[in-house]
């Protein structure tokens, strides 16, 4: 019993003497709104959960879809990009539950209010692309003979 004392006071005292609290955003000016990461520590977490679950319903349900394994580990390792305005946009690929080649792309902007919209979510786009063959180029040596 001694020793969970002793531990419980180990880890309850930092937050008693506030060690460790989160650093509150100073704003130098009343407009100003701080970005949505220093007020919400979480937001990378919810925007990449619900930029992957706004694919799944997309494309089916869970049972049609997964997407790749970024979308499910740390936020932190999700393909996204910061934008200017808050929000944070996911770039990312899926497939049929299982898939070892993605089939699908999605590109998904989620807002600080939790807003999701999808920009894409179709065909890889660059298998799509190669689905278009280019004109071969006439090479007058191949044509020519000897």
């Amino acid at each position: 019993m001694r020793q969970f004392v002793a531990f419980s006071k180990v880890l309850l005292l930092p937050l008693c003497l506030g060690i460790g609290q989160v650093a509150v955003y100073a704003q130098s000016s009343p407009s100003v709104t701080p970005p949505p990461q220093a007020t919400d520590p979480f937001f990378l977490t919810r925007a990449k959960n619900l930029a992957r679950q706004a694919a799944e319903r997309q494309n089916g349900g869970l049972r049609l879809y997964r997407a790749e394994a970024a979308m499910y580990g740390p936020a932190i390792d999700a393909p996204s990009q910061q934008n200017s305005d808050g929000s944070v946009t996911f770039t990312f690929k899926g497939g049929s539950p299982g898939f070892v080649t993605p089939t699908v792309e999605t590109i998904a902007t989620v807002t600080p209010q939790g807003l999701v919209s999808l920009q894409y979510n179709g065909p890889l786009r660059s298998v799509a692309l190669a689905k278009v063959k280019p004109t071969p180029l006439s090479n007058s040596r191949a044509n020519t003979t000897p």
